[in-house]
């Protein structure tokens, strides 16, 4: 399962914020991905989909958002029981 954690970068050295749940000398795959860029993208994709969704009302929204939700959670708990 992927994480996602922020770090910065310094004398040579990629350094993690917070501590990580890693096994000593564990192998890892590194995508980079710059918080600025990430931010900017996340904020155009933001101004998408109000604009996209202005013509609905917010409780229906609220309400498909919900349903979905609930069904995904639901998928999930029977793909956990054992048969």
């Amino acid at each position: 399962m992927p994480h996602f954690i922020r770090a910065i970068y310094e004398d040579g050295v990629l350094k993690p914020t917070r501590r990580l749940k890693l096994k000593e000398r564990a192998w890892c795959l590194i995508s980079l991905y710059p918080e600025a860029e990430w931010k900017e993208e996340f904020n155009t994709l933001l101004r998408r989909i109000h604009t996209r969704t202005k013509r609905y009302p917010f409780a229906e929204i609220e309400r498909d958002i919900t349903a979905a939700r609930a069904e995904v959670r639901a998928n999930r708990r029977e793909g956990r029981r054992p048969r």
